[in-house]
């Protein structure tokens, strides 16, 4: 969202697998409140980074919790101030009209991932935790050879939407699939229980904000019932 600079402006800087949700929140909130809400998103190591250094005037960091957590120790966000506002699963993606893998257990997705051509899954928290199911598959040698990392999801669903292999498998957050899907590729579903991967996201007040009681106010908002369901309705939990 864009507009002009003002001291009613707020500034949030948050992970890629709640985007769709929270444009939509945001619009509402500006809607009733006059307020502009300007969004960032990034990955979880961006996040990181980004907030540490103090990079950018940011109000608000919306990021997966042991990362908000990391944040409150470190005395960059607000004491008090951190609300959760939902969870997000991982899953698969594929490129639409190819072959749909069987990831109804983990066994029969070892077997996908074995006879697949190519995988592919970002940098972020969603890839990170790919990389540990692989382990956990004892399938991470023989994927490493024909894994594609991307830096985020958007690259990893446009690689998909474009790709020529008949055989390839993307992984990433089930909110962030969605956001693409119907645009070249297609979403197979939550990864399967035993190995399925949950993210749970929080939103807190960074410590250098200007507009602290702005920042509060939008942290209620997001967690009050009206808008819980707007998430809801993009797959955030």
């Amino acid at each position: 969202m864009v507009g002009r600079r003002s001291m009613s402006e707020l500034k949030v800087l948050s992970g890629g697998a709640v985007q769709k949700g929270l444009e939509d929140v945001a619009w509402v909130f500006q809607e009733q409140t006059g307020h502009e809400v300007m969004l960032t998103f990034a990955t979880a190591p961006v996040l990181r980074s980004t907030v540490e250094k103090g990079e950018a005037p940011f109000d608000i960091v919306i990021a997966p919790v042991p990362l908000a957590e990391n944040f409150t120790q470190g005395g960059l966000v607000g004491a008090g101030t951190s609300a959760v506002i939902g969870s997000v699963k991982a899953g698969v993606v594929v490129r639409a009209g190819v072959h749909v893998p069987d990831i109804s257990t983990g066994g029969a997705l070892k077997k996908e991932i074995l006879a697949s051509q190519s995988l592919v899954f970002n940098e972020g928290s969603s890839g990170i935790y790919v990389e540990e199911m692989l382990e956990k598959l004892g399938v991470a040698k023989e994927a490493k050879a024909k894994t594609t990392r991307l830096p985020n999801a958007e690259a990893v669903m446009m690689h998909l939407a474009h790709s020529k292999t008949a055989h390839e498998i993307g992984f990433g957050q089930i909110t962030a699939i969605r956001l693409y899907a119907g645009r070249g590729v297609k979403i197979v579903g939550p990864l399967p229980p035993e190995i399925g991967n949950t993210t749970i996201y929080a939103a807190a007040v960074l410590a250098r904000t200007r507009v602290p009681e702005l920042a509060k106010e939008f942290i209620r908002f997001l967690i009050a019932p009206s808008a819980q369901e707007i998430l809801r309705a993009t797959g955030v939990e």
